[in-house]
């Protein structure tokens, strides 16, 4: 089962693979000075949900993730990609190595510094000089410009054949788009956000910017996250709507949470057991950032990025609508992330191909009833598909 894909990005020495360590609890070379991640760092972090298995008293299963305390854990894939400078869109720096490294992604996290002492190339500086306008504008321009030309690539011989097969506009560009993850339906969307030329032959330059700009608006979202909220006593203004972090704290709450020193809730870290005063001075400090209302942790962004921007539910399917197992008697071994919308068909397509093809019904495991192919499924779904496979 493929998990949803989220792309940390941003330029050099922001903080990216602090973030990527702090959410994965895997380890990314992290240090001062441009370009210290060359290539991908891909990880997996976990989407806290409440776990029916209670329901038909037994501990659940899970075929990937994990179960604890009535909340499952479903994976998200993380994806550190190397810093990004100005003109990456035409080969600079890391170029398009880079940005292909995004092409995938569900959705885009924009790390820039918060406290402004990072400048455009990833060199650090002695004093404040920009709170983030500058690098988020830099970063958005680079990657729009990137999928432009991406999707400008070899226009002419595709759009000649496109406009002469006479099928729809929108089918014609999944030739394009499938590669980046922009199902057909996400496409009407973005086509229908402006006035594009009904003929693919009549698109321009400003067409493709236009295309790319809104696609990371409305498909692709970009989540802005100012890193570095400890150095700073405010929030900075950047005019566009952001959340704070601090990802050496985040780091250090992990580290500390799996070395047993610490119980961590959304805004705190409770010492366990007997501490030295080094430690308990540490947390102090952890927690005197957390606890400030402007500053957000990363597992609270990471939900709503899942719940909010992506629109995800969670749909637990199973062979016996009784027991809530698999074949082999294992309890809710499954938990699919689903964009919201999504019908049993869908379901039993993302099962497997052929159990999609097969449809012949669904059984709503909670309430027992069948559901049609085109029954729209909720969050926290259990649901047995009934197929031909």
């Amino acid at each position: 089962m493929s998990s949803p894909k989220i792309g940390l990005i941003g330029k050099p020495n922001v903080g990216k693979s602090t973030i990527f360590s702090a959410l994965t609890e895997a380890s990314a070379e992290i240090a001062n000075y441009p370009f210290t991640t060359t290539k991908p760092n891909v990880g997996i972090t976990y989407f806290p949900v409440e776990c029916p298995h209670p329901l038909v008293g037994g501990e659940c299963n899970p075929r990937e993730g994990f179960c604890d305390s009535g909340k499952r854990y479903v994976p998200i894939t993380v994806i550190d990609v190397p810093g990004l400078i100005e003109g990456a869109s035409h080969g600079k720096g890391m170029g398009n190595e880079f940005l292909e490294n995004v092409r995938d992604s569900d959705a885009i996290i924009l790390v820039f510094d918060a406290s402004g002492r990072t400048s455009l190339d990833g060199s650090v500086l002695e004093e404040s000089l920009d709170l983030g306008t500058s690098e988020i504008a830099m970063v958005r321009n680079e990657l729009q410009a990137w999928f432009s030309r991406m999707l400008g690539n070899g226009w002419e011989k595709f759009s000649r054949k496109a406009d002469s097969s006479g099928q729809p506009v929108v089918q014609s560009l999944q030739e394009k788009l499938g590669s980046f993850g922009i199902t057909q339906g996400k496409t009407h969307l973005i086509l229908a956000s402006a006035p594009f030329p009904a003929k693919l032959a009549l698109w321009t330059e400003t067409d493709f910017g236009d295309f790319a700009r809104i696609a990371f608006e409305l498909v692709k979202p970009v989540i802005l996250v100012g890193n570095k909220a400890d150095l700073v006593d405010h929030p900075p203004k950047i005019g566009e709507e952001s959340r704070f972090v601090s990802a050496d704290f985040e780091l250090a709450a992990s580290r500390a949470k799996k070395a047993g020193l610490v119980m961590d809730a959304d805004t705190s870290l409770d010492p366990v057991g007997s501490l030295t005063d080094p430690q308990k001075n540490a947390i102090e400090r952890i927690n005197s950032v957390f606890s400030r209302s402007w500053v957000k942790r990363l597992r609270i962004i990471l939900a709503e990025i899942v719940r909010d921007r992506l629109r995800y539910i969670v749909v637990f399917p199973v062979y016996d609508e009784k027991k809530w197992t698999d074949k082999e008697g294992n309890v809710l071994p499954d938990a699919f992330l689903m964009e919201k919308g999504s019908t049993a068909e869908d379901l039993a397509y993302k099962v497997h191909s052929e159990i999609g093809r097969g449809f012949i019904r669904a059984i709503d495991c909670r309430t027992g009833m069948v559901v049609a192919r085109d029954h729209q499924l909720s969050d926290g779904d259990v649901i047995k598909i009934v197929s031909k496979a």
